[in-house]
């Protein structure tokens, strides 16, 4: 089938040839692409200004036709669409001097079914719409076009009847005002959704910038493969430390600092997710056939992914989630040594009720989302999540656990360090043989001070995350929907979400300062010597032997002074006795 503009070139060149034979001279014309976003596809791409109302320039004629927005969704008419752009933005051709609009019989149609609508709102009909500024008729004089007929009257293919007797330039189809167009017209940029039957939502397309620009979402992209990387090489040490001081037979990372290899465990697999989505492409992530065209790809929505999407959504909301619900344990775990002055052994009794709740209730959201069909892709980064397009699913999913993890954390670092200013506890004085103190109450009281300060700094991105999310959860339908006010269209700030992204992947970029230290570096070495091609020389140990100094070796002064008494003779039948 041939494109709809080289149909109505064969259309229009019958009335061009008239013109050229009768010698009629025209006035060349200008014309240049559609911009306005509402009459795209209309089956033609050009338009010249003025148009039929005086308008210079596109943007005053999209400023407009925006007010007509709510008058479209009523669907007072289907040819209201096509007969306000063929009055704002009307067809253009160079070989005609005077632009080409509505044919009197289309504005009259259109008029009869959407001013009883206008007069019950109280407002009266445009007069730059009057039916009488616009030809009766098409003819070689005065070119219009008529539309392509209300549905149910027997114009369902989008052409006038027959019997018409006009020429093929007012055969001019629009869009079909059917099922797969009219319910996304609510949406800004309602030309870049498609209506699924299966869903009964509006599905953007896989390439349509909706919300973003092609340089946001590159942008998005390089900006999340830096700290994506950043995040994978950290937790990845973070955790390696953690299982290289534990191959001795004793962990150094004990209750309460055992959450911490757990929380930097989530974040490496989390920066995973992120390298499946850069490694598989956009395309091959977030971007699923539609059902009803399966040659045209539509971004993924209520849980119609494939398998890569699958996994980045595993990785990404399982893992996320988890990390958070660590958090919380490693605040618990803090506060139970800080306030409540547990020690390793008591707290490391709950330790199963901890990994109960650390992989539990992340594995219960993600179950429900899956069940619920909930997953979809997001547009900037191309990853497939939970609440991207549906605002419910953000609140119900995301929203709301993250900001209820939030205030358990804080509340429990809140209560552990008002109890620590109130009651400082004094450590234990242990002393040894030797009369020096044990440094074992110090060093706990070192671990809890670095732990409140992770959870205290762990607060701070989190919170930027959640504020960014409630921003998201409360613009989203003034960023989709047609505005009210049509020169204020409001639109998503980028670096709002660059920063949330950056916010989440901070904790496991710092996820390798929290572990480093010393002994950190000692344990590292003897792996080095134990698997290198160098091994450590062994320690030759050698007995040492004390020998006491013979008696006959000090004098009576030294022997006072180490407590021996003088030897005293006692003769006895003639023999010396010593005692």
């Amino acid at each position: 089938m041939a494109p709809r503009y080289v149909m109505y070139s064969v259309y229009l060149l019958p009335v061009i040839i008239v013109l050229t034979v009768k010698g009629e001279a025209a006035t060349l014309r200008t014309c240049e692409p559609i911009r306005v976003e509402l009459c795209w596809g209309l089956g033609y791409n050009v338009t010249g200004m003025p148009n039929l109302v005086g308008h210079e320039i596109q943007g005053d004629a999209d400023f407009t036709l925006q007010t007509f927005s709510p008058l479209i969704q009523y669907g007072c008419s289907a040819q209201l669409h096509f007969f306000l752009c063929s009055v704002y933005v009307p067809m253009c051709t160079e070989k005609v001097a005077s632009p080409i609009g509505p044919c009197r019989r289309l504005c009259e149609s259109v008029r009869a079914r959407c001013y009883p609508v206008l007069q019950g709102f109280g407002f009266p009909w445009p007069a730059a719409l009057n039916c009488s500024k616009f030809p009766v008729e098409n003819n070689h004089e005065h070119m219009c076009m008529e539309g392509p007929g209300e549905v149910g009257v027997g114009q369902r293919t989008g052409l006038v009847p027959s019997d018409a007797a006009t020429p093929a330039v007012s055969r001019i189809p629009s869009v079909p005002r059917t099922s797969s167009v009219a319910p996304c017209s609510r949406y800004v940029r309602h030309n870049r959704y498609v209506y699924v039957n299966r869903t009964r939502r509006c599905n953007p397309l896989c390439d349509a910038d909706v919300l973003f620009e092609s340089p946001d979402k590159y942008l998005a992209e390089v900006w999340l493969s830096v700290w994506a990387g950043l995040c994978f090489i950290s937790s990845l040490i973070a955790v390696l430390t953690f299982l290289v001081d534990s191959g001795g037979g004793q962990a150094r990372f004990r209750y309460p600092e055992r959450p911490l290899a757990f929380l930097a465990l989530c974040y490496n697999l989390a920066s995973v997710g992120w390298g499946v989505r850069a490694a598989a492409g956009r395309t091959a992530v977030a971007c699923s056939p539609d059902t009803q065209n399966p040659s045209r790809l539509l971004l993924s929505q209520d849980g119609h992914i494939n398998a890569n999407c699958a996994v980045v959504f595993l990785l990404l909301y399982y893992f996320g989630t988890a990390a958070a619900v660590w958090w919380v344990v490693l605040t618990m775990s803090w506060f139970m040594a800080a306030a409540l002055r547990w020690t390793h052994e008591r707290i490391q009794q709950h330790s199963s009720l901890f990994h109960l709740a650390g992989w539990g209730l992340p594995a219960t959201q993600t179950i429900a989302v899956l069940v619920l069909q909930d997953v979809d892709a997001d547009e900037l980064t191309g990853a497939c999540y939970v609440g991207n397009q549906d605002s419910k699913s953000l609140l119900m999913f995301v929203l709301a656990p993250q900001f209820l993890y939030l205030v358990l954390g804080a509340s429990l670092l809140l209560v552990g360090f008002l109890a620590l200013f109130r009651r400082r506890p004094r450590p234990v004085k242990i002393t040894t043989a030797a009369g020096r103190r044990d440094g074992k109450a110090d060093k706990l009281e070192m671990v809890t001070v670095r732990l409140g300060v992770f959870g205290v700094l762990y607060t701070v991105p989190t919170t930027c995350v959640v504020a960014s999310l409630f921003y998201e959860y409360w613009s989203r339908d003034e960023w989709l929907m047609v505005s009210s006010v049509p020169r204020y269209q409001p639109r998503p700030s980028l670096w709002i979400f660059l920063l949330r992204l950056f916010m989440s992947l901070v904790v496991g970029v710092t996820a390798a300062v929290w572990v480093w230290s010393p002994k950190t570096l000692r344990a590292w070495r003897r792996l080095f010597y134990r698997l290198g091609p160098y091994k450590q020389p062994p320690v030759k140990c050698h007995p040492i032997q004390y020998y006491a100094p013979p008696p006959q070796t000090l004098s009576s002064h030294q022997r006072s002074q180490h407590g021996h008494k003088p030897h005293r003779k006692h003769r006895k039948h003639g023999s010396e006795t010593t005692v």
